[in-house]
């Protein structure tokens, strides 16, 4: 495939097709950015004119004298099959289509997108022409001066490296940089995405020295497993913040197993790119605010976060808030309260928050004295100091947070801590706040703020990745509806190492209180018909069964209830907290694997962790942590609790086995009964997917 990013962003020659000098079309701002910016000599294309503002004008791209680099286009959808074409004859490595009227407008569009995407790739020995776009914002080069895009000018300079698919996100660039909270790289809108991809672009930004942050916008997914690989590879060494849009109801599946139906496609996107080492923001705002925060300072290695305040109220409020995000706000050592409390009044606090009191006069050296103990302290991880009205408004304070922050910096034996200002003051302090981003500084507006972006700040490296095994072999005569049989399936689990209770099959009652009295007293007996998945909503389980008679009488309910049919017979299992694991087939990613809370409340608590298998027991551990039933493994009121490690392991062994079965579309153990290190899965459904011939 033909390299891309060199010629999109550092063109030598750029082939404008379209361009105008009639106010008003997208032809005649696109010549007027090219003009205004960059080294690159400017070719005009336009079927009938010469001469286009004192360029020389072509007919076409084939026309055109000397190698070209970049053609951006912005004509009509229709002449585009043909302009693209021209660019592959010509040997034109990179085509920039701005225009609309392609897949986004339905079918007849779509058709002429793969029409353009086939002339891409013909006539060209090279491999073609790369498509950026079509119907998209274009792309920006800060630091060359670049602007091929409908952007009123150029941004801010900056670390961060924006791609996104709505070109509202570029005008944000724009506009979101003029304030300086946030300088740009560079900035790709691809539109329709019908080449060059995100996949694209992280690979590219992360190769690309200008680029710090890589800032992502996705409203659709088109190669999960490629995704995933790319943020593998760069999200070690250069963050990758993502806010993935549509997560709306529409989205949900309907589904006949339990995981199925909860593994819903925004949460289960969320989840396996922050697996893959990628933050995941919720909104606009914070994905300019956390890729902002990252270029300016370091990820905040740890949780310990110390305040310094010159309102008691508004210190404690950030700490809640911060700790409410995870993070810790611990109390300091004496030594280190000690140190600081000689800089403070007398009824001025050091502890965490530490509060300056409103002594203004002293304002800017109790700032500078508590900032230089707390950022020399092994103690905490990051600091914020809160500027609020008087001390926002005094200068003296703003030096003196930025100097201790450069000088902590330049210490080159100490690990450099993220200093995060919470900014809470009229507008008559914008310069000074100004002041403060320029020097590098995230200065966030109020606290909740604060702390959402510091939390945000804390990157998590990607999981490891597991080798997986030769494939499993398919179970024979699979049903047509492909949900395996309860002894069949029972059966294959057992010969993946899960913990299966003791069962056996009855057909009639004779058998099954055989099947009782060998398995156990008290007995369960579950009902086993085609298309039965909620078991205990149709009312086909019956508990505490004591002895023969109680099973004959439960098997004549259920033959009564649901028709005729076998039961499978166990041994009631021992109380412990009920959970759900389970393994769906993504259509975008994968392999996933499911855990949370069991029994009747799956999917009426919704509280579930999702994972791309196989993975570790250490980042099984890292998902059972994200359950907000989560304290219910530690034991409540007398309750045996749930050795994690031990379930993390069962997680981790469910993982690989699935990843190795690739015939398996489907799969719920629920209830799986926990207690201390002792696991028991109860029940069970396996749907298999044969791969059609």
């Amino acid at each position: 495939m033909t390299p891309w990013g060199a010629a999109a962003f550092a063109p030598r020659r750029v082939a404008l097709v379209g361009a105008s000098v009639e106010a008003g079309k997208a032809g005649r701002l696109l010549l007027d950015n090219l003009r205004a910016s960059g080294p690159h000599e400017i070719v005009a294309i336009h079927p009938s004119a010469s001469d286009i503002a004192g360029l020389a004008a072509y007919p076409s791209i084939a026309a055109a004298p000397g190698a070209i680099d970049l053609a951006v286009i912005v004509t009509p959808a229709a002449t585009t099959p043909q302009i693209i074409t021209d660019c592959a004859r010509a040997g034109v490595p990179v085509a920039l289509i701005l225009s609309g009227g392609f897949k986004e407008t339905g079918a007849v569009g779509a058709a002429l997108e793969a029409e353009v995407l086939r002339a891409a790739r013909a006539g060209s020995d090279s491999g073609g022409v790369r498509l950026i776009g079509p119907n998209c914002f274009g792309l920006i080069d800060v630091q060359r001066g670049l602007n091929a895009s409908l952007a009123m000018g150029l941004p801010r300079a900056g670390g961060v490296s924006l791609f996104t698919q709505s070109g509202s996100y570029g005008m944000a660039a724009f506009s979101r940089s003029q304030d300086g909270a946030i300088g740009f790289a560079k900035v790709l809108a691809a539109g329709n995405k019908a080449d060059v991809s995100e996949v694209d672009a992280i690979r590219y930004f992360g190769a690309d020295p200008a680029t710090r942050v890589i800032a992502l916008v996705l409203e659709s997914i088109a190669d999960g497993p490629s995704l995933v690989a790319a943020l593998r590879e760069v999200t070690p060494f250069k963050p990758v913040v993502i806010l993935k849009t549509g997560r709306g109801t529409a989205g949900k599946r309907a589904a006949a197993s339990h995981t199925a139906a909860l593994a819903q496609d925004y949460r289960v996107a969320r989840a396996v790119l922050r697996q893959a080492g990628a933050v995941m923001v919720d909104d606009g705002l914070s994905l300019f605010d956390v890729a902002a925060a990252l270029d300016r300072q370091p990820p905040l290695r740890g949780r310990r976060v110390a305040i310094i305040s010159n309102s008691g109220g508004t210190g404690v409020e950030l700490a809640d808030l911060l700790e409410a995000q995870g993070l810790e706000v611990p109390a300091l050592s004496a030594s280190l309260q000690q140190r600081i409390a000689t800089h403070l009044p007398a009824h001025g606090s050091a502890a965490n928050p530490v509060d300056v009191t409103t002594d203004w006069k002293r304002f800017a050296a109790m700032y500078r004295e508590s900032l230089r103990a707390l950022l020399a302290s092994d103690e905490i991880d990051a600091v914020v100091p809160v500027l609020l009205q008087r001390s926002a408004l005094d200068e003296g304070v703003v030096a003196a947070v930025i100097e201790e922050s450069a000088a902590a910096c330049a210490v080159e034996s100490a690990p450099v801590k993220p200093v995060h200002v919470c900014w809470v003051a009229p507008t008559q302090g914008d310069a000074l706040r100004r002041r403060l981003q320029d020097a590098g500084l995230p200065c966030q507006e109020w606290a909740a703020r604060t702390a959402r972006v510091l939390a945000h700040c804390r990157l998590k490296a990607p999981d490891p990745c597991l080798a997986v095994g030769e494939p499993f072999p398919c179970p024979r005569d699979v049903p047509a509806d492909g949900w395996l049989a309860p002894d069949v399936l029972f059966t294959l689990l057992a010969a993946w190492g899960l913990p299966i209770a003791p069962w056996r099959l009855a057909d009639d009652s004779d058998a099954a209180v055989a099947a009782a009295t060998a398995l156990g007293y008290p007995a369960v007996l579950k009902a086993v018909r085609p298309a039965l998945v909620h078991k205990t909503e149709a009312g086909a389980v019956r508990l505490g069964l004591a002895d023969a008679v109680a099973v004959r009488s439960a098997f004549a309910s259920l033959a009564a209830t649901l028709g005729p049919g076998p039961v499978l017979v166990q041994a009631q299992a021992e109380r412990g907290v009920e959970l759900m694991l389970g393994a769906v087939r993504d259509a975008t990613f994968g392999p996933l694997v499911v855990c949370g809370l069991g029994g009747i409340w799956a999917e009426a608590l919704n509280d579930v962790a999702l994972r791309l298998a196989p993975i570790a027991p250490s980042e099984a551990l890292r998902a059972l942590a994200e359950l907000r039933g989560s304290p219910l493994l530690d034991g409540l009121r007398g309750a045996p609790g749930v050795d994690r490690d031990a379930l993390a392991a069962l997680i981790s062994t469910l993982s690989i086995a699935f990843a190795q079965a690739p015939w398996c579309a489907e799969l719920d153990l629920n209830p799986l009964i926990a207690s201390g290190n002792r696991f028991t899965i109860v029940d069970a459904r396996m749907r298999i997917e044969r791969t059609p011939p």
